[in-house]
């Protein structure tokens, strides 16, 4: 395996500094050529002699780069002087970048690297690049001085994935270097899910199209049983993740709450005709969210959804059946009692007076009703607080006339969740935000409490939570049912992965974050976070040197600044992948798709 690259592309240490959280940074100069300087990027391995060579053998530790910058020494850096000689100076200099093709023959021109230590080195002996080589972890400091060598894209695809076998199940590819496709990244899939993982990065970034990637790439590579359970808070899973759908039968859509469907999907469960059919899968066609790239496909959509909704992939959960037993008091009181303003409020309680001792089954609908006649505004008091209690009074209409097997229990999905023979998604959505919060605390705490008393450790489960922030934020961001979604997302991240319970979490907004649960994951995918606050945030996580993340707002969609502890073959430090595009696998699947 050939170690460096072309021998003419020599650099010099000139500068070390203590970092607190990379342990130094090393500043490399290079003679400038537009080659290299087109050639060489962030995220390239170097390698310097340390203070641990000795003459029988040479040690090298590695660094990585972390920013490259191009500089004409002939050109003042602080734009003072005359600007007619500051023009001319410019226009000179200028010249040099673009005569210097292969060779530097100006002394006046340098590209500039920062590079961090990966914390690991290799020997040469005899200073022969042939020769055996042993990559082993190093904290030795490199001498200052010495040459600067570019490392092979080929030694870097050994370091990137040492220690995986790239044939044994469990190892999946998850994309390439950044800068380079030729270098495949792999990853473990049981450190991924078991020790957690979180993606963040900014609104565009690709947050949605990296998780459906990687929930492609887990059940594909992994073994029989392994289930995703991803709480889809913006109702967008069903489009990215169709074609898995019908790859893995078993998955399921739960609505949590009854109202969460459209009407003419329970239409069709009540009546088994291709017209019901037909209009419940155009409805949810034409109410779906769809990537720009999708969306010339949508009528497309419609085979496959038909197919889903023929096999009763659509459950529901409905915790309020327990609540038509109860009285409208009991309910309105939960909700934190009458609400309106000065106004409306005697109105409301006129009605609510009459009917408050009846139970939910036998005047909830009347109740909903007297108040929607009223004819209160929606951004009114009172039409805010109508739709807020509508659900609670409304859900046994929509449940009176639907068939048993279209509910689904929390008894019955854990034990799915344990089944070792069937891979499965359960993509989880609501029409109210909250309820979709508890079920995330009824469902965690179901499972864990069976794997605790059980000890089952198998299939591995994870639970995604997309919007995390929506789920596990700090105290100061805590709206509605977030404290126990928070505290049953918690008791996975610190003790789920005893039992084969691990969480994932996407955001855009870190900083909103419990920093409890923050520190669990064990991997990072990581894009444009352009506020300082998040990105010292995952800093802290890893010990991350801010100009790491300089390359982050250079990135397109699908790439992302990788970082395990576990998962992958370079330990705790960062590195650019691209991923890929999980529209394209979507495309792909609509266009060979019949039924």
């Amino acid at each position: 395996m050939s170690i460096f690259r072309e021998e003419m592309n020599i650099g010099r240490l000139m500068h070390i500094e203590p970092d607190p959280n990379s342990q130094y940074t090393a500043y490399v100069w290079f003679d400038y050529n537009l080659n290299l300087m087109n050639s060489l990027q962030e995220g390239d391995f170097l390698a310097v002699q340390s203070f641990q060579s000795t003459e029988e053998k040479e040690h090298f530790v590695i660094l990585q780069i972390i920013k490259k910058m191009p500089r004409h020494y002939a050109l003042p850096t602080d734009m003072k002087g005359y600007p007619g000689f500051l023009m001319e100076a410019a226009k000179s200099a200028s010249q040099d970048w673009t005569t210097q093709i292969d060779k530097s023959i100006e002394d006046t021109t340098k590209i500039i690297c920062e590079a961090v230590p990966i914390n690991m080195g290799f020997y040469l002996e005899n200073s022969e690049e042939n020769s055996k080589n042993s990559l082993s972890g190093s904290y030795s400091l490199p001498m200052p001085g010495k040459e600067v060598k570019i490392l092979s894209y080929q030694f870097m695809e050994y370091i990137l994935n040492n220690g995986l076998d790239k044939k044994q199940e469990g190892i999946t590819k998850i994309g390439t270097l950044q800068h380079n496709n030729e270098i495949d990244i792999y990853l473990n899939i049981e450190s991924l899910m078991r020790l957690h993982f979180g993606i963040f990065g900014f609104t565009g970034a690709g947050k949605s199209n990296l998780i459906s990637t990687l929930i492609n790439k887990v059940l594909e590579n992994s073994p029989n049983g392994t289930k995703i359970i991803i709480f889809d808070i913006m109702g967008e899973y069903l489009t990215l993740l169709i074609d898995l759908l019908i790859k893995y039968p078993e998955s399921k859509i739960i609505g949590v709450g009854a109202q969460t469907f459209i009407d003419d999907l329970y239409n069709y469960y009540n009546n088994k005709t291709d017209i019901a059919l037909n209009k419940a899968a155009d409805t949810m066609v034409n109410t779906n969210l769809y990537p720009k790239k999708l969306l010339k496909y949508k009528d497309i959509f419609k085979r496959p959804i038909k197919e889903l909704i023929r096999r009763e992939t659509f459950k529901v959960y409905e915790e309020s059946l327990k609540e038509l037993d109860r009285t409208i008091e009991e309910v309105i009181n939960e909700l934190g009692g009458i609400q309106g303003s000065k106004d409306d409020k005697p109105t409301i309680e006129q009605i609510y007076n009459e009917l408050k001792n009846f139970k939910v089954k036998e005047k909830g609908k009347e109740f909903i009703q007297k108040l929607e006649s009223l004819g209160f505004t929606e951004n009114s008091n009172a039409g805010k607080f109508i739709k807020k209690i509508k659900p609670k009074f409304l859900t046994k209409d929509i449940i009176s006339s639907l068939k048993a097997n279209t509910f689904i229990s929390i008894p019955f999905l854990t034990n799915e969740l344990n089944d070792q023979s069937k891979k499965a998604i359960y993509i989880i959505q609501s029409h109210d935000p909250d309820e979709l919060k508890k079920f995330v605390m009824y469902l965690a705490s179901a499972i864990y409490e069976d794997r605790r008393k059980t000890g089952k450790i198998l299939p591995l489960v994870s639970f995604i939570l997309d919007e995390a922030d929506e789920f596990i934020p700090q105290d100061t961001y805590i709206k509605g049912e977030s404290k126990v979604s928070r505290q049953a997302v918690e008791m996975l991240a610190r003790r789920g992965r005893k039992f084969g319970l691990g969480i994932g979490i996407a955001t855009q907004r870190v900083v909103y974050l419990d920093t409890n649960i923050m520190a669990q994951p064990h991997t990072y995918f990581i894009s444009k976070l352009p506020r300082s606050s998040d990105r010292e945030r995952v800093a802290e996580a890893f010990a991350m040197n801010d100009s790491m993340f300089e390359q982050t707002f250079r990135f397109g969609k699908g790439d992302w600044l990788l970082v395990s502890h576990d998962a992958t073959g370079l330990e705790a430090i960062p590195f650019p992948i691209h991923t890929e595009n999980a529209e394209d696998r979507i495309v792909k699947f609509l266009e060979g798709y019949s039924i």
